[in-house]
């Protein structure tokens, strides 16, 4: 459960109920049956099942985005560190980077120094793509039409970079497709009741971004069948 107050201030409540049983998912026969997982997610979920999860996907030789996100709070350092280490993607905002330092006892340094790219959100800052190996990506975000609930916006700018991901953008367009559906998030009132024609996000996205992003991203949008 999120709480958010007037000034957008979040307090998260977590309880895994059912979700426990996660942790009986066995990755390997599904590995195996879909002839091999590209890229695995591991999101908020039993904190047994995250760690599992990982450990497996490591051992099966898959990418792994780890997003701790929520469970920074309830994980202790030894757990946070066994689901950044090796990580091929790390997603946090700003709040959540500074809990991993705390926590970890590793510097955000030697944090980026264990996974191959760090996103890091930061609001109305935008976000920014780090790597050891390549220069630091910065985006702005677009001009939201109101804030009025903030909550899924993070899970809307994932699932938005992973989306370019899978169409094979650059990051920095990856950004900027997470960054434009965030905002159509924070602009409505529950993490997936926005609506949109592919016209209109492109139409905010070129507003934004540019035409010839707008015309790239427009074209995976077109083979996809999303109604314009």
């Amino acid at each position: 459960m999120v709480t958010t107050d007037s000034e957008m201030n979040q307090i998260a409540s977590f309880y895994p109920g059912a979700t426990s049983e996660a942790r009986e998912i066995e990755l390997a026969p599904i590995h195996e049956a879909i002839g091999g997982i590209d890229l695995l997610i591991v999101s908020p979920d039993d904190p047994e099942a995250m760690l599992r999860h990982t450990e497996v996907a490591h051992q099966l030789g898959i990418s792994i985005i780890a997003d701790p996100s929520q469970q920074l709070a309830w994980l202790d350092g030894e757990k946070i560190r066994a689901l950044i280490d090796g990580a091929t993607y790390l997603f946090m905002n700003e709040y959540e980077l500074g809990i991993a330092i705390q926590k970890t006892g590793w510097s955000d340094s030697e944090i980026l120094d264990r996974v191959k790219y760090r996103v890091v959100t930061m609001g109305s800052d935008g976000a920014r793509i780090e790597s050891k190996s390549a220069a630091t990506i910065s985006i702005t975000v677009p001009q939201e039409k109101g804030k009025v609930d903030p909550t899924g916006v993070g899970d809307a700018f994932r699932s938005g970079f992973i989306a370019g991901l899978s169409w094979g953008l650059s990051h920095q367009l990856c950004a900027q497709v997470g960054a434009m559906l965030a905002t159509y998030v924070i602009e409505t009132k529950g993490t997936q009741e926005y609506r949109f024609s592919a016209t209109e996000f492109l139409d905010r996205f070129a507003a934004a971004y540019g035409g010839d992003a707008a015309k790239e991203v427009g074209a995976h949008l077109a083979k996809s069948g999303f109604d314009r």
